[in-house]
């Protein structure tokens, strides 16, 4: 069996999601899916925030950084051949 997650973020402005801002989304996206995979889910939403500074990325608010939302789930397959 294969375990297949898949997940998507969106930035809650509206914005393309700044290249600098990829890694951090990625390793939040996992962290989460791994804790509600463990609690038994195999769906869910994925909230973050994430703040590096203006001169990284012009787009952040001062304070707060950019907002994300998105969602994840995960299928098995029986790979057998």
């Amino acid at each position: 069996m294969e375990l297949y997650i898949k997940y998507d973020w969106s930035c809650d402005s509206g914005i393309e999601i700044p290249e600098a801002h990829k890694e951090a989304l990625k390793e939040d996206a996992e962290e989460r899916i791994h804790e509600m995979i463990k609690a038994g889910f195999n769906q869910g939403e994925l909230h973050t925030s994430v703040r590096y500074g203006k001169k990284i990325v012009p787009e952040e608010d001062k304070e707060d950084g950019l907002t994300y939302s998105g969602w994840w789930n995960y299928s098995l397959s029986d790979n057998e051949e």
